[in-house]
């Protein structure tokens, strides 16, 4: 009975001295305890403190991002095959070519729509215009455009050769650089497709006393091409010193595939 109370108390005794006191752990590293204390507190300090170096130019490249037009392929635009003609790449002999429209056909709400095309050079070679109904024999409108053409994006409103278009109905419409009018072979072509659809009740009460950047948003989402883009570029005729207006067309260009038309954007605003 005695070896067990022994026991006992060795191993109470044992228990007491693991127990460790008050500023032992700073006796041991030889460190006050205050010291400890003043480097825990500064260590909060310092997770409480953020660099604001550069926060500005963060938050703007932040908002020019969620400003991006986002454009949303309608469900019924169907395979329409975009054409762009000659040497990809600027300062070459002959320009290149290209219709600003999607790999699909491309939706409009008006009758009279604008189209955009993009030289990548100058050229003093005519340039042609032309737009048919699909399986039409003879064209809605076939004509030479005014020269001179300088590089950059273009616009042809079918207003101005006042025709319209029909009603859920689709147009291949093509620009062709003229070369040689004994030899239309030689041609250098753009094309695309174009549909007028009806803008339903829901789009034209949100379109309501909107401006030209916000009408270009709505119909981006909506899967309305050619408007988006016409709205877009109306408010970059309006304030062409607005960069973020040529970043947002730029970016609108890049969703559709194409990188050679949105680099010149690029371009022009590095150069404001």
């Amino acid at each position: 009975m005695r070896i067990i109370i022994s026991y006992q108390m060795i191993a109470l005794v044992g228990l007491i001295l693991l127990i460790p006191q008050p500023g032992t752990a700073a006796k041991r590293m030889d460190v006050p305890a205050e010291t400890l204390t003043s480097i825990a507190s500064s260590g909060n300090d310092r997770t409480k403190k953020i660099p604001d170096k550069n926060t500005e130019k963060i938050e703007e490249k932040s908002l020019i991002k969620q400003n991006m037009l986002t454009y949303r392929p309608p469900l019924r635009g169907a395979p329409a095959g975009r054409i762009a003609g000659g040497t990809r790449g600027l300062n070459t002999q002959f320009p290149y070519l290209c219709s600003l429209v999607p790999e699909h056909v491309g939706l409009t709400t008006s009758k009279q729509p604008s189209l955009y095309y993009f030289l990548s050079d100058a050229t003093t070679f005519p340039l042609e215009f032309t737009i048919i109904e699909k399986q039409a024999v003879y064209p809605l409108v076939e004509t030479r455009i005014q020269l001179p053409r300088t590089a950059g994006i273009h616009v042809i409103n079918l207003a101005d050769y006042n025709k319209n278009l029909k009603i859920d109905t689709q147009y291949r419409w093509f620009i062709a650089v003229v070369q040689d009018d004994e030899h239309r072979c030689k041609d250098i072509l753009a094309a695309g497709a174009v549909e007028w659809v009806a803008a339903s009740a829901a789009l034209k009460t949100r379109l309501e006393d909107t401006s030209n950047t916000e009408k270009a948003a709505i119909y981006a989402e909506t899967g309305i091409w050619y408007d988006s883009l016409a709205s877009i570029s109306n408010a970059i005729d309006k304030h062409p010193g607005e960069l973020d207006l040529h970043q947002q067309r730029a970016s609108l260009l890049e969703q559709i595939g194409l990188p050679e038309v949105a680099q010149y954007e690029y371009q022009q605003i590095e150069k404001r």
